[in-house]
Protein backbone atom coordinates (compact mmCIF):
# COMPACT_ATOMS: atom_id res chain seq x y z
CA UNK A 1 0.00 0.00 0.00
CA UNK A 2 3.16 1.92 -0.34
CA UNK A 3 0.88 4.23 -3.37
CA UNK A 4 -1.60 4.83 -1.14
CA UNK A 5 0.18 5.99 1.73
CA UNK A 6 1.98 8.31 -0.18
CA UNK A 7 -1.40 9.79 -2.03
CA UNK A 8 -2.49 10.58 2.04
CA UNK A 9 0.97 12.27 2.42
CA UNK A 10 0.00 14.70 -0.74
CA UNK A 11 -3.80 15.01 0.51
CA UNK A 12 -2.88 16.81 3.95
CA UNK A 13 -1.08 19.54 2.03
CA UNK A 14 -4.28 19.69 0.42
CA UNK A 15 -6.59 19.38 3.23
CA UNK A 16 -7.25 23.27 4.23
CA UNK A 17 -8.46 24.44 0.93
CA UNK A 18 -11.33 21.25 1.05
CA UNK A 19 -11.89 22.61 4.95
CA UNK A 20 -12.79 26.26 3.41
CA UNK A 21 -16.06 24.38 1.29
CA UNK A 22 -16.84 22.59 4.16
CA UNK A 23 -17.34 25.22 6.92
CA UNK A 24 -18.78 27.70 4.14
CA UNK A 25 -21.41 25.10 3.39
CA UNK A 26 -22.03 24.22 7.08
CA UNK A 27 -22.32 27.82 7.91
CA UNK A 28 -24.83 28.62 5.29
CA UNK A 29 -26.76 25.13 5.82
CA UNK A 30 -27.12 26.39 9.44
CA UNK A 31 -28.35 30.10 8.51
CA UNK A 32 -30.75 29.11 6.32
CA UNK A 33 -32.44 25.89 8.44
CA UNK A 34 -32.29 28.72 11.68
CA UNK A 35 -34.02 31.09 9.25
CA UNK A 36 -36.44 28.46 8.20
CA UNK A 37 -37.89 27.35 12.15
CA UNK A 38 -39.73 31.26 12.22
CA UNK A 39 -40.85 30.47 8.59
CA UNK A 40 -44.33 29.81 10.51
CA UNK A 41 -44.57 32.86 12.28
CA UNK A 42 -45.67 36.01 10.82
CA UNK A 43 -47.19 39.39 11.33
CA UNK A 44 -48.19 42.02 9.48
CA UNK A 45 -46.49 45.09 9.39
CA UNK A 46 -48.00 48.43 10.19
CA UNK A 47 -47.24 50.57 7.05
CA UNK A 48 -46.18 54.49 7.13
CA UNK A 49 -49.14 55.91 5.10
CA UNK A 50 -49.73 59.33 4.21
CA UNK A 51 -53.58 59.61 2.85
CA UNK A 52 -54.71 62.44 0.38
CA UNK A 53 -58.70 62.36 0.78
CA UNK A 54 -60.05 64.40 -2.63
CA UNK A 55 -62.91 63.09 -2.14
CA UNK A 56 -63.74 64.10 1.21
CA UNK A 57 -66.80 62.57 1.63
CA UNK A 58 -68.57 60.10 4.23
CA UNK A 59 -67.42 57.43 2.16
CA UNK A 60 -63.86 58.52 1.62
CA UNK A 61 -63.77 59.03 5.96
CA UNK A 62 -64.71 55.67 6.43
CA UNK A 63 -62.28 53.86 4.33
CA UNK A 64 -59.41 56.33 5.79
CA UNK A 65 -60.31 55.38 9.14
CA UNK A 66 -60.44 51.56 8.87
CA UNK A 67 -57.14 52.18 7.25
CA UNK A 68 -56.15 54.20 10.33
CA UNK A 69 -56.98 51.39 12.28
CA UNK A 70 -54.16 48.59 11.05
CA UNK A 71 -51.48 51.54 9.89
CA UNK A 72 -49.56 54.73 11.05
CA UNK A 73 -50.48 57.49 9.12
CA UNK A 74 -48.09 60.63 8.72
CA UNK A 75 -49.13 63.66 7.70
CA UNK A 76 -46.85 65.65 4.67
CA UNK A 77 -47.16 68.28 2.29
CA UNK A 78 -49.31 67.45 -0.84
CA UNK A 79 -47.20 68.01 -2.82
CA UNK A 80 -45.19 65.16 -5.90
CA UNK A 81 -41.73 66.08 -4.18
CA UNK A 82 -42.63 66.37 -0.96
CA UNK A 83 -44.11 62.94 -1.36
CA UNK A 84 -41.09 61.61 -3.08
CA UNK A 85 -38.66 62.61 -1.34
CA UNK A 86 -40.80 61.24 1.93
CA UNK A 87 -40.68 58.01 0.04
CA UNK A 88 -36.94 58.23 -0.60
CA UNK A 89 -35.98 58.77 3.08
CA UNK A 90 -38.15 56.19 4.32
CA UNK A 91 -40.48 58.70 6.22
CA UNK A 92 -43.37 56.83 4.67
CA UNK A 93 -44.00 53.45 2.74
CA UNK A 94 -46.99 54.46 1.18
CA UNK A 95 -48.95 57.61 -0.11
CA UNK A 96 -52.84 56.94 -1.15
CA UNK A 97 -54.65 59.63 -3.02
CA UNK A 98 -58.68 59.36 -2.60
CA UNK A 99 -59.67 60.48 -5.96
CA UNK A 100 -62.07 62.92 -6.62
CA UNK A 101 -65.56 60.72 -7.53
CA UNK A 102 -64.81 57.74 -5.06
CA UNK A 103 -67.79 57.92 -2.85
CA UNK A 104 -70.08 58.50 -6.47
CA UNK A 105 -67.91 55.59 -8.52
CA UNK A 106 -68.30 53.27 -6.10
CA UNK A 107 -71.95 53.93 -5.53
CA UNK A 108 -72.79 52.94 -9.27
CA UNK A 109 -70.47 50.26 -8.87
CA UNK A 110 -67.41 51.54 -10.91
CA UNK A 111 -64.27 50.30 -9.56
CA UNK A 112 -61.14 52.14 -11.77
CA UNK A 113 -59.29 54.71 -10.89
CA UNK A 114 -61.09 55.14 -7.65
CA UNK A 115 -57.34 55.63 -6.04
CA UNK A 116 -53.85 56.96 -6.90
CA UNK A 117 -50.71 55.76 -4.78
CA UNK A 118 -47.15 56.25 -4.58
CA UNK A 119 -44.48 54.19 -3.18
CA UNK A 120 -40.70 52.99 -4.42
CA UNK A 121 -40.91 48.98 -4.35
CA UNK A 122 -43.27 46.24 -5.23
CA UNK A 123 -42.65 44.86 -1.39
CA UNK A 124 -44.95 42.72 0.35
CA UNK A 125 -46.67 45.29 2.56
CA UNK A 126 -46.93 47.55 -0.70
CA UNK A 127 -48.54 44.80 -2.53
CA UNK A 128 -50.96 43.61 0.97
CA UNK A 129 -52.21 47.58 0.35
CA UNK A 130 -53.24 47.37 -2.96
CA UNK A 131 -54.68 43.87 -2.52
CA UNK A 132 -56.64 45.24 0.75
CA UNK A 133 -58.16 48.42 -1.36
CA UNK A 134 -59.23 45.97 -3.78
CA UNK A 135 -60.90 43.60 -1.82
CA UNK A 136 -62.76 46.25 0.24
CA UNK A 137 -64.19 47.86 -2.69
CA UNK A 138 -65.11 45.04 -4.11
CA UNK A 139 -66.55 43.16 -0.15
CA UNK A 140 -68.67 46.96 -0.10
CA UNK A 141 -69.53 46.80 -3.76
CA UNK A 142 -71.35 43.51 -3.10
CA UNK A 143 -72.91 44.76 0.15
CA UNK A 144 -74.27 47.78 -1.89
CA UNK A 145 -75.93 45.24 -4.68
CA UNK A 146 -77.61 43.19 -1.49
CA UNK A 147 -79.83 46.61 -0.65
CA UNK A 148 -77.76 47.68 2.34
CA UNK A 149 -76.99 51.25 2.43
CA UNK A 150 -73.44 52.45 2.06
CA UNK A 151 -73.19 52.58 6.11
CA UNK A 152 -74.02 49.47 6.94
CA UNK A 153 -71.68 48.10 3.34
CA UNK A 154 -69.35 49.68 5.08
CA UNK A 155 -69.22 48.25 8.66
CA UNK A 156 -70.07 44.58 6.74
CA UNK A 157 -67.31 45.26 5.06
CA UNK A 158 -64.71 46.48 7.43
CA UNK A 159 -65.80 43.28 10.10
CA UNK A 160 -65.45 40.86 6.93
CA UNK A 161 -62.14 41.80 6.22
CA UNK A 162 -60.76 41.78 10.00
CA UNK A 163 -61.89 38.52 9.89
CA UNK A 164 -58.70 36.36 11.07
CA UNK A 165 -57.99 32.14 10.36
CA UNK A 166 -56.19 30.68 12.48
CA UNK A 167 -53.40 28.88 10.70
CA UNK A 168 -50.94 25.75 11.79
CA UNK A 169 -47.72 25.96 9.55
CA UNK A 170 -46.75 21.66 9.54
CA UNK A 171 -43.65 20.31 8.27
CA UNK A 172 -43.83 18.27 5.43
CA UNK A 173 -43.40 14.52 5.95
CA UNK A 174 -43.88 11.84 4.08
CA UNK A 175 -47.18 9.73 3.15
CA UNK A 176 -45.88 6.75 4.98
CA UNK A 177 -46.26 8.44 7.76
CA UNK A 178 -42.96 6.38 9.50
CA UNK A 179 -40.51 9.39 8.51
CA UNK A 180 -39.25 13.01 8.95
CA UNK A 181 -38.03 14.38 6.27
CA UNK A 182 -38.84 17.57 6.11
CA UNK A 183 -38.26 20.32 2.48
CA UNK A 184 -36.12 22.20 4.52
CA UNK A 185 -34.00 18.88 5.60
CA UNK A 186 -34.60 18.19 1.49
CA UNK A 187 -32.91 21.44 0.40
CA UNK A 188 -29.74 20.27 2.55
CA UNK A 189 -29.05 17.47 0.45
CA UNK A 190 -30.33 19.67 -2.70
CA UNK A 191 -27.71 21.68 -2.52
CA UNK A 192 -24.76 18.88 -1.65
CA UNK A 193 -23.67 17.91 -5.13
CA UNK A 194 -22.58 21.18 -5.87
CA UNK A 195 -20.07 20.96 -3.01
CA UNK A 196 -18.94 17.58 -3.31
CA UNK A 197 -18.15 18.50 -6.51
CA UNK A 198 -16.27 21.52 -5.78
CA UNK A 199 -14.75 19.72 -2.82
CA UNK A 200 -14.01 16.05 -4.02
CA UNK A 201 -12.30 17.28 -7.92
CA UNK A 202 -10.52 20.02 -6.65
CA UNK A 203 -8.55 17.83 -3.98
CA UNK A 204 -8.98 14.53 -5.48
CA UNK A 205 -7.70 14.94 -8.66
CA UNK A 206 -5.26 17.77 -7.91
CA UNK A 207 -3.66 14.80 -5.70
CA UNK A 208 -3.80 12.25 -8.14
CA UNK A 209 -2.55 15.04 -10.73
CA UNK A 210 0.69 14.83 -8.21
CA UNK A 211 0.78 11.07 -8.22
CA UNK A 212 1.06 11.10 -11.74
CA UNK A 213 3.97 13.32 -12.26
CA UNK A 214 6.80 11.82 -14.54
CA UNK A 215 9.21 11.41 -11.79
CA UNK A 216 7.00 9.48 -9.74
CA UNK A 217 5.50 7.84 -12.43
CA UNK A 218 8.45 6.37 -13.86
CA UNK A 219 9.45 4.84 -10.76
CA UNK A 220 6.29 3.45 -10.16
CA UNK A 221 7.42 1.73 -13.54
CA UNK A 222 10.47 0.68 -12.35
CA UNK A 223 8.94 -1.03 -9.64
CA UNK A 224 7.23 -4.52 -9.67
CA UNK A 225 4.01 -2.86 -9.02
CA UNK A 226 1.67 -3.60 -11.42
CA UNK A 227 -0.46 -0.70 -13.59
CA UNK A 228 -3.52 -2.27 -12.50
CA UNK A 229 -2.29 -2.18 -8.73
CA UNK A 230 -1.00 1.18 -8.43
CA UNK A 231 -4.59 2.69 -10.60
CA UNK A 232 -6.53 0.10 -7.97
CA UNK A 233 -4.62 2.03 -4.76
CA UNK A 234 -5.80 5.16 -6.41
CA UNK A 235 -9.22 4.63 -6.50
CA UNK A 236 -9.13 3.37 -2.92
CA UNK A 237 -7.46 6.11 -1.32
CA UNK A 238 -9.80 8.80 -3.34
CA UNK A 239 -12.33 6.72 -2.15
CA UNK A 240 -11.25 7.02 1.74
CA UNK A 241 -10.82 10.85 1.68
CA UNK A 242 -14.64 10.93 -0.15
CA UNK A 243 -16.07 8.99 2.77
CA UNK A 244 -14.63 11.59 4.99
CA UNK A 245 -15.90 14.51 3.43
CA UNK A 246 -19.27 12.69 3.10
CA UNK A 247 -19.22 11.46 6.30
CA UNK A 248 -18.71 14.80 7.82
CA UNK A 249 -21.94 16.12 6.13
CA UNK A 250 -23.78 13.36 6.86
CA UNK A 251 -22.67 13.80 10.71
CA UNK A 252 -23.67 17.72 10.64
CA UNK A 253 -27.06 16.85 8.85
CA UNK A 254 -28.19 15.58 11.77
CA UNK A 255 -27.38 17.80 14.29
CA UNK A 256 -28.90 20.13 11.79
CA UNK A 257 -32.28 17.99 11.52
CA UNK A 258 -31.83 18.01 15.83
CA UNK A 259 -32.59 14.06 15.34
CA UNK A 260 -31.23 11.23 14.36
CA UNK A 261 -31.74 9.75 10.09
CA UNK A 262 -35.12 7.92 10.48
CA UNK A 263 -37.18 6.19 7.93
CA UNK A 264 -37.13 7.54 4.35
CA UNK A 265 -34.02 10.26 5.13
CA UNK A 266 -31.72 6.92 5.14
CA UNK A 267 -32.77 7.00 1.25
CA UNK A 268 -31.64 10.60 1.00
CA UNK A 269 -28.24 9.21 3.29
CA UNK A 270 -27.99 6.29 0.43
CA UNK A 271 -28.55 8.41 -2.74
CA UNK A 272 -25.51 10.93 -1.71
CA UNK A 273 -22.90 8.58 -0.68
CA UNK A 274 -23.68 7.13 -4.15
CA UNK A 275 -23.26 10.35 -5.53
CA UNK A 276 -19.92 11.04 -4.03
CA UNK A 277 -18.53 7.80 -5.19
CA UNK A 278 -19.77 8.70 -8.91
CA UNK A 279 -18.04 12.21 -8.26
CA UNK A 280 -15.02 10.16 -6.89
CA UNK A 281 -14.45 7.92 -9.95
CA UNK A 282 -15.57 11.70 -11.76
CA UNK A 283 -12.03 13.05 -10.32
CA UNK A 284 -9.84 9.94 -11.06
CA UNK A 285 -10.91 10.30 -14.46
CA UNK A 286 -10.28 14.14 -14.76
CA UNK A 287 -6.91 13.59 -13.03
CA UNK A 288 -5.87 10.83 -15.76
CA UNK A 289 -5.64 13.53 -18.02
CA UNK A 290 -3.39 15.25 -16.06
CA UNK A 291 -4.79 18.68 -16.34
CA UNK A 292 -2.39 22.11 -15.02
CA UNK A 293 -4.03 23.74 -12.02
CA UNK A 294 -5.78 26.31 -13.89
CA UNK A 295 -7.53 24.36 -16.12
CA UNK A 296 -8.52 21.78 -13.13
CA UNK A 297 -10.26 25.26 -11.50
CA UNK A 298 -12.11 25.73 -14.99
CA UNK A 299 -13.29 22.19 -15.12
CA UNK A 300 -14.56 21.83 -11.33
CA UNK A 301 -16.16 25.19 -12.05
CA UNK A 302 -17.85 24.15 -15.20
CA UNK A 303 -19.00 20.49 -13.84
CA UNK A 304 -20.04 21.71 -10.42
CA UNK A 305 -22.36 24.83 -12.23
CA UNK A 306 -22.98 23.20 -14.83
CA UNK A 307 -24.83 19.91 -13.88
CA UNK A 308 -26.20 22.59 -10.71
CA UNK A 309 -28.07 24.78 -13.56
CA UNK A 310 -28.91 22.37 -15.88
CA UNK A 311 -29.71 19.08 -13.19
CA UNK A 312 -32.26 21.00 -10.87
CA UNK A 313 -29.53 21.76 -7.97
CA UNK A 314 -29.88 26.06 -8.03
CA UNK A 315 -33.57 26.30 -10.31
CA UNK A 316 -35.81 24.18 -9.61
CA UNK A 317 -36.67 21.33 -12.09
CA UNK A 318 -40.46 22.67 -12.74
CA UNK A 319 -38.88 25.75 -14.51
CA UNK A 320 -36.52 24.18 -16.93
CA UNK A 321 -37.51 23.47 -20.44
CA UNK A 322 -38.01 19.95 -21.72
CA UNK A 323 -34.59 20.72 -23.57
CA UNK A 324 -32.62 21.10 -21.24
CA UNK A 325 -34.28 18.52 -18.96
CA UNK A 326 -33.29 15.51 -21.86
CA UNK A 327 -29.70 16.95 -21.57
CA UNK A 328 -29.79 16.72 -17.89
CA UNK A 329 -30.47 12.89 -18.23
CA UNK A 330 -26.96 12.11 -19.37
CA UNK A 331 -25.67 13.96 -16.42
CA UNK A 332 -25.65 12.02 -12.87
CA UNK A 333 -26.88 14.94 -11.09
CA UNK A 334 -30.03 15.02 -12.96
CA UNK A 335 -31.19 10.96 -11.07
CA UNK A 336 -29.56 12.39 -7.96
CA UNK A 337 -31.86 15.18 -7.70
CA UNK A 338 -34.99 13.20 -9.04
CA UNK A 339 -34.24 10.64 -6.58
CA UNK A 340 -34.05 13.53 -3.95
CA UNK A 341 -37.50 15.15 -5.31
CA UNK A 342 -39.48 11.55 -4.96
CA UNK A 343 -37.71 11.04 -1.29
CA UNK A 344 -38.97 14.51 -0.13
CA UNK A 345 -42.73 13.79 -1.74
CA UNK A 346 -41.70 17.25 -4.23
CA UNK A 347 -42.74 14.64 -6.94
CA UNK A 348 -44.85 11.94 -6.42
CA UNK A 349 -42.79 9.14 -4.15
CA UNK A 350 -41.99 5.69 -5.70
CA UNK A 351 -39.50 3.58 -4.21
CA UNK A 352 -38.91 1.30 -7.50
CA UNK A 353 -37.95 4.65 -9.58
CA UNK A 354 -35.96 5.59 -6.60
CA UNK A 355 -33.82 2.67 -6.82
CA UNK A 356 -33.58 3.31 -10.32
CA UNK A 357 -32.02 6.35 -9.77
CA UNK A 358 -29.68 5.00 -7.62
CA UNK A 359 -28.59 2.60 -10.33
CA UNK A 360 -28.22 4.98 -12.72
CA UNK A 361 -26.17 6.95 -10.66
CA UNK A 362 -23.87 3.91 -10.28
CA UNK A 363 -23.72 3.20 -13.84
CA UNK A 364 -22.71 6.13 -14.72
CA UNK A 365 -19.27 6.00 -12.08
CA UNK A 366 -19.00 2.04 -13.33
CA UNK A 367 -18.78 3.67 -17.37
CA UNK A 368 -16.33 6.10 -15.55
CA UNK A 369 -14.00 3.89 -14.26
CA UNK A 370 -13.88 1.53 -17.13
CA UNK A 371 -12.89 4.96 -19.18
CA UNK A 372 -10.22 6.24 -16.41
CA UNK A 373 -8.90 2.66 -16.74
CA UNK A 374 -8.60 2.74 -20.94
CA UNK A 375 -7.47 6.36 -20.72
CA UNK A 376 -4.25 5.14 -18.01
CA UNK A 377 -3.92 2.27 -20.13
CA UNK A 378 -3.35 3.88 -23.24
CA UNK A 379 -1.41 6.68 -22.10
CA UNK A 380 1.39 4.87 -20.03
CA UNK A 381 1.58 2.27 -22.62
CA UNK A 382 1.94 4.93 -25.13
CA UNK A 383 4.66 6.40 -23.29
CA UNK A 384 6.37 2.99 -22.46
CA UNK A 385 6.66 2.23 -26.02
CA UNK A 386 8.10 5.08 -26.86
CA UNK A 387 10.80 5.40 -24.18
CA UNK A 388 11.50 1.98 -25.79
CA UNK A 389 11.85 3.17 -29.33
CA UNK A 390 13.91 6.08 -27.87
CA UNK A 391 16.45 3.46 -25.90
CA UNK A 392 17.22 1.12 -29.16
CA UNK A 393 17.72 3.98 -31.29
CA UNK A 394 20.53 5.19 -29.12
CA UNK A 395 21.94 2.00 -28.91
CA UNK A 396 22.12 2.23 -32.47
Amino acid sequence: MQVFKAMFKVMRSRLPSAMIYVVCFVVISAIIANASTNDNKFEAKRLDISIFDEDDTPESHALAEIIKKSNDIVEIEKDKDTILDSLYYRRIDYALIINKGYADKLRAGETAELFSSYHLDESFSVVYMGQFLDEYVSTVKAYLNMGKSFDEAAASAEQALSQNAKVNMLSRIDKGGNSHFSVDFAGYFQYMPYILISIIISVVSLVLVTMNRKDIRFRTNCSCLKESKYTAQLFIGSFVFVFFIWLVFMIFGAILNREMYTGRAWLAVLNSFIFAIVVATMAVLVASFEPKDNVLNLITQVLGLGMSFFCGIFIPVEVLGDGVLSAARFLPAYWYVKANNMIADITPYSFSEVVECYLIQLGFAAAMIIITLLVRKVKYSGAAISTAVKKKALTH
